[in-house]
Protein backbone atom coordinates (compact mmCIF):
# COMPACT_ATOMS: atom_id res chain seq x y z
CA UNK A 1 0.00 0.00 0.00
CA UNK A 2 1.75 3.18 -0.80
CA UNK A 3 2.11 5.69 1.99
CA UNK A 4 -0.08 8.50 1.07
CA UNK A 5 -3.44 5.79 1.73
CA UNK A 6 -1.84 4.88 4.39
CA UNK A 7 -1.72 8.54 6.09
CA UNK A 8 -5.02 8.65 5.00
CA UNK A 9 -6.09 5.11 7.22
CA UNK A 10 -3.92 5.68 10.30
CA UNK A 11 -6.42 4.56 13.10
CA UNK A 12 -9.09 3.16 11.25
CA UNK A 13 -11.30 1.04 13.41
CA UNK A 14 -13.61 -1.85 12.04
CA UNK A 15 -16.49 -0.39 10.04
CA UNK A 16 -19.30 1.16 10.49
CA UNK A 17 -17.94 3.22 12.69
CA UNK A 18 -15.92 6.88 12.74
CA UNK A 19 -13.00 8.19 9.84
CA UNK A 20 -10.82 9.06 12.77
CA UNK A 21 -10.53 7.28 15.95
CA UNK A 22 -12.46 8.48 18.57
CA UNK A 23 -11.40 10.86 21.81
CA UNK A 24 -10.84 9.00 24.72
CA UNK A 25 -10.51 10.93 27.90
CA UNK A 26 -10.06 8.97 30.58
CA UNK A 27 -7.42 7.96 33.53
CA UNK A 28 -8.86 4.66 35.20
CA UNK A 29 -9.73 2.01 33.24
CA UNK A 30 -12.17 -0.57 34.80
CA UNK A 31 -12.45 -3.96 34.66
CA UNK A 32 -14.95 -6.79 35.92
CA UNK A 33 -12.42 -9.26 37.29
CA UNK A 34 -8.76 -9.35 39.05
CA UNK A 35 -8.00 -11.23 35.97
CA UNK A 36 -8.62 -9.51 33.28
CA UNK A 37 -6.50 -6.42 35.31
CA UNK A 38 -3.44 -8.97 35.71
CA UNK A 39 -3.95 -9.79 32.15
CA UNK A 40 -3.87 -6.29 30.92
CA UNK A 41 -1.10 -4.94 33.32
CA UNK A 42 0.86 -8.10 31.12
CA UNK A 43 0.36 -7.38 28.03
CA UNK A 44 1.11 -3.94 28.18
CA UNK A 45 4.49 -4.58 28.88
CA UNK A 46 5.22 -5.92 25.15
CA UNK A 47 2.38 -4.49 23.12
CA UNK A 48 2.22 -0.43 23.39
CA UNK A 49 -1.93 -0.06 22.00
CA UNK A 50 -3.17 -1.99 24.90
CA UNK A 51 -5.27 0.53 27.02
CA UNK A 52 -4.67 -0.04 30.59
CA UNK A 53 -4.42 3.28 32.51
CA UNK A 54 -4.54 7.20 31.18
CA UNK A 55 -0.75 7.94 31.84
CA UNK A 56 -0.03 5.39 28.91
CA UNK A 57 -2.38 6.91 26.80
CA UNK A 58 -5.54 6.11 25.28
CA UNK A 59 -7.49 5.11 21.59
CA UNK A 60 -5.78 8.63 20.01
CA UNK A 61 -2.56 8.71 21.34
CA UNK A 62 -1.89 4.78 20.30
CA UNK A 63 -3.39 5.34 16.79
CA UNK A 64 -0.66 8.56 16.37
CA UNK A 65 2.15 6.62 17.84
CA UNK A 66 1.26 3.88 15.35
CA UNK A 67 1.38 6.00 12.48
CA UNK A 68 4.59 7.81 13.46
CA UNK A 69 6.19 4.20 13.93
CA UNK A 70 5.02 3.74 10.21
CA UNK A 71 6.14 7.45 9.07
CA UNK A 72 9.54 6.85 10.67
CA UNK A 73 10.06 3.13 9.76
CA UNK A 74 10.62 2.12 13.27
CA UNK A 75 9.59 -0.95 15.63
CA UNK A 76 7.88 1.64 18.30
CA UNK A 77 6.89 5.21 19.47
CA UNK A 78 6.74 6.93 22.02
CA UNK A 79 4.82 10.20 22.62
CA UNK A 80 5.71 13.64 24.89
CA UNK A 81 3.65 17.03 24.97
CA UNK A 82 6.36 18.83 22.96
CA UNK A 83 9.64 18.01 20.43
CA UNK A 84 11.95 18.99 23.23
CA UNK A 85 10.63 17.00 25.99
CA UNK A 86 11.01 13.95 23.05
CA UNK A 87 14.59 14.76 23.18
CA UNK A 88 14.94 15.11 26.88
CA UNK A 89 13.26 12.04 27.37
CA UNK A 90 15.16 10.39 24.39
CA UNK A 91 18.21 11.64 26.16
CA UNK A 92 17.43 10.16 29.61
CA UNK A 93 16.73 6.59 28.12
CA UNK A 94 20.64 6.12 27.09
CA UNK A 95 22.26 8.01 29.43
CA UNK A 96 23.75 8.65 32.76
CA UNK A 97 26.44 9.98 35.00
CA UNK A 98 29.86 9.29 33.54
CA UNK A 99 28.77 9.04 30.35
CA UNK A 100 29.68 10.73 27.49
CA UNK A 101 27.30 12.28 24.43
CA UNK A 102 28.81 13.75 20.81
CA UNK A 103 26.36 16.47 20.04
CA UNK A 104 26.59 17.72 15.91
CA UNK A 105 27.67 21.43 16.42
CA UNK A 106 24.79 22.62 14.56
CA UNK A 107 22.08 21.54 16.41
CA UNK A 108 18.92 23.14 17.46
CA UNK A 109 19.76 25.59 20.60
CA UNK A 110 17.20 24.80 22.43
CA UNK A 111 18.85 20.79 22.62
CA UNK A 112 21.95 22.53 23.33
CA UNK A 113 20.42 24.23 25.85
CA UNK A 114 19.17 21.27 27.20
CA UNK A 115 21.93 18.73 27.32
CA UNK A 116 24.75 21.77 28.56
CA UNK A 117 22.84 22.16 31.34
CA UNK A 118 20.18 19.21 32.52
CA UNK A 119 22.71 16.87 31.33
CA UNK A 120 26.16 18.09 32.56
CA UNK A 121 24.07 18.48 36.20
CA UNK A 122 23.49 14.66 36.19
CA UNK A 123 26.97 13.81 35.45
CA UNK A 124 27.24 13.76 31.52
CA UNK A 125 30.03 14.94 29.41
CA UNK A 126 29.93 16.50 26.23
CA UNK A 127 31.67 17.31 22.96
CA UNK A 128 30.98 18.33 20.04
CA UNK A 129 31.88 17.70 16.14
CA UNK A 130 31.32 18.98 12.58
CA UNK A 131 28.41 18.29 10.35
CA UNK A 132 30.35 16.97 8.02
CA UNK A 133 32.27 14.49 9.72
CA UNK A 134 31.83 10.63 9.22
CA UNK A 135 34.94 9.81 11.45
CA UNK A 136 34.47 10.24 14.59
CA UNK A 137 37.58 8.80 15.89
CA UNK A 138 38.94 12.22 16.95
CA UNK A 139 35.70 12.99 18.84
CA UNK A 140 34.89 9.69 20.43
CA UNK A 141 36.06 8.76 24.22
CA UNK A 142 36.01 4.99 25.66
CA UNK A 143 32.66 6.30 27.71
CA UNK A 144 30.67 8.08 24.69
CA UNK A 145 27.44 6.45 24.47
CA UNK A 146 25.74 8.60 22.18
CA UNK A 147 25.86 10.76 18.93
CA UNK A 148 23.08 13.21 18.43
CA UNK A 149 22.63 14.67 14.79
CA UNK A 150 20.30 16.57 13.20
CA UNK A 151 20.28 16.68 9.36
CA UNK A 152 19.49 19.01 8.03
CA UNK A 153 20.94 21.54 10.74
CA UNK A 154 18.49 23.58 12.45
CA UNK A 155 18.34 27.50 10.94
CA UNK A 156 21.27 27.09 8.77
CA UNK A 157 20.19 22.89 7.25
CA UNK A 158 24.06 21.91 5.69
CA UNK A 159 23.04 18.09 5.25
CA UNK A 160 24.75 14.81 6.95
CA UNK A 161 25.89 12.07 5.41
CA UNK A 162 23.66 10.11 7.89
CA UNK A 163 25.26 6.44 6.42
CA UNK A 164 28.39 6.79 6.76
CA UNK A 165 27.79 8.76 10.11
CA UNK A 166 26.08 5.25 11.43
CA UNK A 167 28.27 2.95 10.11
CA UNK A 168 31.26 4.60 12.03
CA UNK A 169 29.53 4.55 15.19
CA UNK A 170 28.25 1.51 14.99
CA UNK A 171 31.80 0.24 14.66
CA UNK A 172 32.74 1.94 17.75
CA UNK A 173 28.85 0.64 19.79
CA UNK A 174 27.96 4.28 19.84
CA UNK A 175 23.93 4.86 19.47
CA UNK A 176 22.61 7.55 16.99
CA UNK A 177 20.06 9.59 17.58
CA UNK A 178 18.56 12.28 14.98
CA UNK A 179 16.11 15.29 15.90
CA UNK A 180 14.18 14.37 12.26
CA UNK A 181 11.76 17.71 12.67
CA UNK A 182 12.74 18.52 9.21
CA UNK A 183 12.08 15.54 7.30
CA UNK A 184 9.25 15.10 9.97
CA UNK A 185 9.10 11.28 8.59
CA UNK A 186 7.15 12.13 5.28
CA UNK A 187 10.61 13.38 3.36
CA UNK A 188 13.51 11.95 5.32
CA UNK A 189 13.55 8.39 7.25
CA UNK A 190 16.87 8.62 9.44
CA UNK A 191 16.42 5.02 10.93
CA UNK A 192 16.17 3.62 7.61
CA UNK A 193 19.43 5.32 6.86
CA UNK A 194 21.00 3.54 9.78
CA UNK A 195 20.33 5.87 13.13
CA UNK A 196 18.94 4.01 16.42
CA UNK A 197 16.24 6.43 17.44
CA UNK A 198 14.81 9.45 15.61
CA UNK A 199 12.78 12.61 17.57
CA UNK A 200 9.89 14.64 15.96
CA UNK A 201 8.47 17.52 17.11
CA UNK A 202 5.11 16.81 15.87
CA UNK A 203 4.48 20.48 16.73
CA UNK A 204 5.75 21.62 12.92
CA UNK A 205 4.35 19.63 10.52
CA UNK A 206 2.33 16.38 11.83
CA UNK A 207 -0.12 18.75 13.21
CA UNK A 208 0.82 21.49 10.41
CA UNK A 209 -2.02 24.06 11.77
CA UNK A 210 -0.37 25.75 14.44
CA UNK A 211 -2.83 24.49 17.35
CA UNK A 212 -0.70 21.34 18.97
CA UNK A 213 1.95 20.62 21.13
CA UNK A 214 3.26 17.37 20.19
CA UNK A 215 6.87 15.05 20.14
CA UNK A 216 7.84 11.62 19.45
CA UNK A 217 10.59 9.53 19.61
CA UNK A 218 10.88 6.35 17.70
CA UNK A 219 13.01 3.87 17.99
CA UNK A 220 14.31 0.13 16.33
CA UNK A 221 16.28 -2.94 17.39
CA UNK A 222 17.89 -2.73 21.05
CA UNK A 223 17.36 1.15 21.15
CA UNK A 224 13.11 0.39 22.01
CA UNK A 225 13.34 -1.30 25.24
CA UNK A 226 15.44 1.48 27.26
CA UNK A 227 13.11 4.41 25.67
CA UNK A 228 10.06 2.00 26.18
CA UNK A 229 11.29 1.73 29.76
CA UNK A 230 12.05 5.61 30.31
CA UNK A 231 8.87 6.70 29.12
CA UNK A 232 7.07 4.50 31.18
CA UNK A 233 8.96 5.08 34.46
CA UNK A 234 8.63 8.94 34.28
CA UNK A 235 5.16 8.79 32.95
CA UNK A 236 5.53 10.52 29.37
CA UNK A 237 2.54 10.49 27.02
CA UNK A 238 0.00 12.95 24.86
CA UNK A 239 -3.33 14.13 26.30
CA UNK A 240 -6.07 12.71 23.97
CA UNK A 241 -7.19 16.43 22.33
CA UNK A 242 -3.41 16.40 20.69
CA UNK A 243 -3.04 13.55 20.12
CA UNK A 244 -6.47 13.19 17.88
CA UNK A 245 -5.68 17.33 16.48
CA UNK A 246 -2.01 15.70 15.29
CA UNK A 247 -3.29 12.75 13.99
CA UNK A 248 -5.78 14.48 11.73
CA UNK A 249 -3.43 16.99 10.80
CA UNK A 250 -1.59 13.96 9.71
CA UNK A 251 -4.19 12.79 6.57
CA UNK A 252 -2.36 16.17 4.53
CA UNK A 253 0.73 15.72 5.76
CA UNK A 254 1.55 14.44 1.61
CA UNK A 255 0.09 17.00 0.40
CA UNK A 256 0.77 20.08 2.40
CA UNK A 257 4.28 19.31 2.21
CA UNK A 258 3.98 18.86 -1.28
CA UNK A 259 3.27 22.87 -1.51
CA UNK A 260 5.57 24.25 1.62
CA UNK A 261 8.19 22.50 -0.64
CA UNK A 262 7.13 24.26 -3.74
CA UNK A 263 6.98 27.59 -2.51
CA UNK A 264 9.81 27.48 -0.61
CA UNK A 265 11.99 26.43 -3.23
CA UNK A 266 10.20 29.21 -5.46
CA UNK A 267 10.84 31.84 -2.73
CA UNK A 268 14.69 31.01 -1.97
CA UNK A 269 15.32 30.91 -5.98
CA UNK A 270 13.63 34.29 -6.40
CA UNK A 271 15.88 35.52 -3.18
CA UNK A 272 19.04 34.34 -4.65
CA UNK A 273 18.83 36.69 -7.29
CA UNK A 274 17.59 39.72 -5.21
CA UNK A 275 20.86 42.56 -5.08
CA UNK A 276 20.15 42.73 -1.36
CA UNK A 277 20.89 39.24 -0.57
CA UNK A 278 24.28 37.64 -0.34
CA UNK A 279 23.34 33.82 0.52
CA UNK A 280 20.39 31.95 0.44
CA UNK A 281 20.38 28.57 2.68
CA UNK A 282 18.20 25.72 1.35
CA UNK A 283 19.27 22.16 0.85
CA UNK A 284 17.63 22.60 -2.48
CA UNK A 285 19.66 24.96 -3.98
CA UNK A 286 22.69 24.04 -6.19
CA UNK A 287 25.34 23.92 -4.00
CA UNK A 288 24.25 23.91 -0.72
CA UNK A 289 26.33 21.89 1.47
CA UNK A 290 25.68 18.32 1.69
CA UNK A 291 22.80 18.95 -1.23
CA UNK A 292 24.47 15.62 -2.70
CA UNK A 293 23.25 13.49 0.34
CA UNK A 294 19.70 14.96 0.46
CA UNK A 295 18.98 14.49 -3.27
CA UNK A 296 20.32 10.62 -2.00
CA UNK A 297 18.40 10.32 0.73
CA UNK A 298 15.62 12.53 1.00
CA UNK A 299 11.92 12.93 -0.82
CA UNK A 300 12.16 16.88 -1.31
CA UNK A 301 12.38 19.92 1.09
CA UNK A 302 9.95 21.40 3.23
CA UNK A 303 9.32 24.93 3.69
CA UNK A 304 12.22 26.22 5.25
CA UNK A 305 15.09 28.41 3.77
CA UNK A 306 17.41 30.99 5.67
CA UNK A 307 18.52 34.39 3.94
CA UNK A 308 21.51 36.24 4.19
CA UNK A 309 21.49 39.87 3.54
CA UNK A 310 24.56 42.36 2.67
CA UNK A 311 26.49 44.15 5.23
CA UNK A 312 24.08 47.01 6.98
CA UNK A 313 20.88 45.81 5.34
CA UNK A 314 17.80 46.75 7.32
CA UNK A 315 16.71 43.69 8.60
CA UNK A 316 14.60 44.33 11.67
CA UNK A 317 12.32 47.08 8.70
CA UNK A 318 11.93 44.75 6.15
CA UNK A 319 10.55 41.51 8.21
CA UNK A 320 8.31 44.57 9.96
CA UNK A 321 6.70 45.31 6.69
CA UNK A 322 6.10 41.77 4.87
CA UNK A 323 1.98 41.20 5.34
CA UNK A 324 1.95 37.82 4.91
CA UNK A 325 4.84 36.22 6.56
CA UNK A 326 4.33 37.15 10.82
CA UNK A 327 6.94 36.72 13.05
CA UNK A 328 7.00 33.81 15.40
CA UNK A 329 8.62 31.52 16.31
CA UNK A 330 7.63 27.61 15.38
CA UNK A 331 6.94 26.81 11.95
CA UNK A 332 5.41 23.85 10.13
CA UNK A 333 1.88 25.23 9.95
CA UNK A 334 -0.43 26.78 7.78
CA UNK A 335 0.89 30.06 7.56
CA UNK A 336 4.41 31.76 6.58
CA UNK A 337 6.54 32.84 9.04
CA UNK A 338 9.81 34.70 9.49
CA UNK A 339 12.46 35.71 12.47
CA UNK A 340 16.14 37.16 12.78
CA UNK A 341 18.11 34.21 13.17
CA UNK A 342 22.44 33.72 14.26
CA UNK A 343 22.78 30.41 13.57
CA UNK A 344 26.80 30.40 13.94
CA UNK A 345 25.74 31.79 17.56
CA UNK A 346 26.98 29.16 20.24
CA UNK A 347 28.82 26.89 17.77
CA UNK A 348 32.56 25.83 17.68
CA UNK A 349 33.31 25.45 14.05
CA UNK A 350 30.96 28.01 12.13
CA UNK A 351 32.23 31.35 11.39
CA UNK A 352 29.63 34.51 11.86
CA UNK A 353 28.25 35.47 8.32
CA UNK A 354 29.10 39.07 7.57
CA UNK A 355 25.20 40.51 7.02
CA UNK A 356 22.11 39.45 8.67
CA UNK A 357 20.62 36.68 8.62
CA UNK A 358 16.77 35.48 8.74
CA UNK A 359 14.93 32.38 8.58
CA UNK A 360 11.23 32.09 6.38
CA UNK A 361 8.99 29.39 6.36
CA UNK A 362 6.87 29.48 3.25
CA UNK A 363 3.40 28.73 4.06
CA UNK A 364 0.06 27.69 1.90
CA UNK A 365 -0.82 30.80 0.59
CA UNK A 366 -0.38 31.54 -3.42
CA UNK A 367 3.51 31.76 -4.32
CA UNK A 368 2.69 35.27 -6.52
CA UNK A 369 1.16 36.90 -3.00
CA UNK A 370 4.17 35.97 -1.00
CA UNK A 371 6.67 36.99 -3.84
CA UNK A 372 4.14 40.27 -4.22
CA UNK A 373 4.46 40.82 -0.25
CA UNK A 374 8.58 40.20 -0.32
CA UNK A 375 9.17 42.74 -2.75
CA UNK A 376 6.95 45.04 -1.35
CA UNK A 377 9.15 45.18 1.99
CA UNK A 378 12.02 45.19 0.04
CA UNK A 379 10.88 48.24 -1.63
CA UNK A 380 10.12 50.06 1.42
CA UNK A 381 13.21 49.28 3.16
CA UNK A 382 14.79 50.56 -0.21
CA UNK A 383 12.51 53.80 0.01
CA UNK A 384 13.22 54.58 3.74
CA UNK A 385 16.93 54.27 2.78
CA UNK A 386 16.69 57.05 -0.32
CA UNK A 387 15.20 59.23 1.90
CA UNK A 388 17.65 58.83 4.71
CA UNK A 389 20.44 59.28 1.96
CA UNK A 390 18.40 62.71 0.70
CA UNK A 391 17.78 64.03 4.16
CA UNK A 392 21.17 63.64 4.56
Amino acid sequence: MQRETRLAHYGRQSLPGPANPPVVRASTILHDTVASYRATKAARETDDSVLSYGRRGTTPAHALAEAVTDLEAGEASFLYPTGVAALAGALQAYLGAGDHILIVDTVFPATRSYCETVLRRQGVTMGYFPWDCTDLSAYVTPQTRLVLVESPASQSFEVMDLPALCADAHVRGVIVMADNTYGSGWLYQPLALGCDVSVIAGTKYLGGHADVMMGAACARGAAVAPLRAQAHISGQTLAPDEAYACLRGIRTLGLRLERHGENALALATWCAARPEVTRVLHPGLPGHPGADHWRRDARGCNGLFSVEFTPGFALEPFLDHLQLFAIGSSWGGFESLAMPVSPASGRQFETAPAGPMARFHAGLEHISDLIADMTAAFEAVAGADHQCAGTG
